[in-house]
């Protein structure tokens, strides 16, 4: 059988240990949020925005068709085509005698 806990000790109120923690809230130095503390808000988005774009544009979900295949096919035409030569840039590089 459980034997119940025992009941939390009793506390007293203090007016001036309250009064001292709102005095201590309420400087303007306090508001800010620390350095450290703004450094990991922004380590966060950071990884959250790359893994979300990870996940979207290179995880492999298999063949079938999914929420994702338009926008993979956008970016995957739009990277080929900045990678790739137009026929007019072909035709400059021959005359160059670079291709």
């Amino acid at each position: 059988m459980v034997t119940p806990s025992p009941p939390p000790p009793e506390r007293h109120y203090d007016p001036a240990l309250d009064e001292k923690a709102r005095r201590r809230l309420q400087m303007p130095q306090q508001m800010a949020p620390r350095l450290r503390a703004r450094q990991i808000q922004v380590a966060s988005w950071v990884l959250s925005l790359s893994l979300s774009g990870y996940v979207v544009l290179f995880a492999d979900f298999g063949t079938q068709e999914h929420c994702f295949s338009p926008i993979r096919r956008w970016f995957h035409g739009k990277r080929k085509e900045f990678w790739s030569l137009t026929p007019q840039e072909k035709e400059d590089m021959k005359d160059q005698g670079r291709l």
